[in-house]
């Protein structure tokens, strides 16, 4: 046990909690971080390649320099190297019946002409409002009691529009378009800057810049700007006790560290893993017990070579592919050429994923090979080139794979969502302090929530409010 006291514990080391330890202590408060794993990072997590070519992201990928400016700021601080997405070559689709045809990158799959206008019809309808959200301009019609699919019916979406829009709630969020507020993904595009700018790979969009070193660099470096001995690794916390003068944590090895304030960083829903003394109550209990997290997986085959870019009848794919198969729905290039590192990774989301799931590992991954051979085979011509594709894709050097529905202490990604009629219900209480405690994470912030930007921006909001609460301290740093 500890016997002194703290001005505050965050708990959890995320980009979130290590932004808010950072900005308090530098306000001249003490603050210790509790965390749950034997690292730090949260969600962004990044492990070498056994060869040492580089490393791969299994958790959080990508951001950019335009709108994303704290994360931005992070990385020119701390000296990180940022490469672009490539985009160069030819995407892949495959419908439903395996039929599959390539498409150049930025136009839409050959659909018929009705299909494509009625899919850029309802892509556009949605990246709208979410811009009229997020500038503020918007109506005061409210789709919060619809699904996601829903709206899509009720605004006269084609079947073919449909299963595009259960492509995104899946590979974006995790869950089915039946499972999600339509009012929810209306803001949560809103405050990434619109549809568009989070499906975008271009300068400003959500997937235009990767990370050399990987995204967990941020955490790393932010972690050693904290004073010695602040982080405290393998530490899940069981218990919280809240009086007005003081909060007592309890740890499950049995440690108990006291503190004037306590700020959570930790995914809305894992809040139910914590006893709470007084127990959540009202909203705030609503809000823990109604927030969901989705099934979301990933497996990276790494290669000796990114043999997609020249395929064996000359096609050049820059790696995107989009399937109404399963496993895989989405695919994307996550190559660091500079360093040899060559890899695809797949992404397994959603109710395909959960199935997907109850698999031993070698019939998931077999899954897997079988479905991006068949994917690159379909867009050669001959049994030859066939054959070749098939050794290329049977031959990674390294396959990574990471479930984060089963990891103990995220229990899915990449960020907590919110149902039918939850959003307008209790959505304002996500941020809501409760007593001594505050409440931190991706999914709490008004801008780029749910992605790493998010993360750090309600950092510096959480640490503002309590460092506000213990009577100012010093001007909270800047990034």
């Amino acid at each position: 046990m500890s016997s002194k006291i703290y001005d505050v514990i965050v708990v959890g080391a995320g980009l979130s909690g290590l932004q808010t330890a950072y900005n308090v202590q530098q306000a001249g408060l003490s603050c210790i971080v509790l965390e749950a794993r034997n690292r730090v990072g949260g969600k962004t997590w990044s492990v070498p390649l056994a060869n040492g070519k580089g490393t791969v992201d299994i958790g959080a990928a990508w951001t950019n320099d335009t709108n994303q400016s704290h994360i931005y700021a992070l990385t020119q601080k701390f000296g990180i190297q940022l490469l672009q997405q490539n985009t160069d070559g030819n995407c892949i689709f495959q419908d439903k019946d395996g039929e599959t045809h390539t498409f150049p990158y930025g136009t839409s799959p050959k659909f018929t002409e009705a299909n494509v206008t009625d899919l850029e019809r309802i892509r556009d309808m949605i990246h709208d409002l979410s811009v009229e959200y997020g500038s503020r301009t918007g109506s005061t019609e409210d789709y919060d009691q619809m699904s996601l699919e829903q709206f899509v019916i009720a605004k006269g979406g084609s079947q073919k529009t449909i299963e595009m829009i259960r492509i995104w709630s899946r590979v974006m969020l995790g869950v089915e378009a039946t499972e999600l507020s339509a009012q929810y993904f209306i803001e949560y595009n809103g405050k990434g800057g619109g549809l568009k700018t989070l499906r975008s790979d271009q300068k400003g969009g959500g997937q235009y810049l990767r990370f050399r070193k990987g995204t967990q660099s941020i955490a790393l470096n932010l972690a050693t700007l904290l004073r010695p001995k602040s982080v405290h690794l393998s530490q899940p916390v069981t218990s919280i006790t809240d009086t007005p003068s003081l909060v007592t944590v309890t740890t499950s090895i049995g440690l108990t560290f006291k503190s004037k304030k306590i700020i959570l960083s930790i995914p809305t829903p894992l809040y139910q893993d914590i006893t709470f003394s007084p127990p959540l109550s009202g909203d705030k209990l609503t809000v823990t017990t109604s927030t969901t997290l989705g099934y979301y997986s990933k497996i990276i085959l790494c290669y000796n070579s990114p043999w997609w870019t020249s395929l064996p009848s000359g096609l050049n794919c820059c790696g995107l592919v989009i399937s109404y198969q399963t496993p895989a729905c989405v695919l994307r290039d996550t190559s660091m050429a500079i360093d040899g590192q060559y890899s695809l990774t797949c992404f397994i989301t959603g109710q395909p994923g959960v199935e997907w799931s109850k698999l031993p590992q070698h019939e998931r991954r077999s899954q897997i090979l079988s479905q991006v051979y068949r994917l690159f085979a379909a867009t050669q011509q001959t049994t030859e080139q066939k054959d070749e594709v098939k050794e290329l894709v049977y031959h990674p050097v390294e396959v990574f794979e990471q479930e984060w529905t089963k990891e103990e202490f995220s229990k899915g990604a990449p960020c907590p969502v919110m149902g039918p009629g939850v959003l307008s219900s209790v959505g304002s209480k996500l941020a809501e302090k409760v007593g001594n405690m505050f409440f931190v994470g991706t999914e709490t912030s008004d801008v780029w929530a749910g992605y790493m930007e998010g993360a750090v921006r309600s950092g510096v909001r959480g640490a503002r409010e309590v460092v506000e609460s213990l009577g100012g301290g010093r001007s909270v740093a800047k990034l």
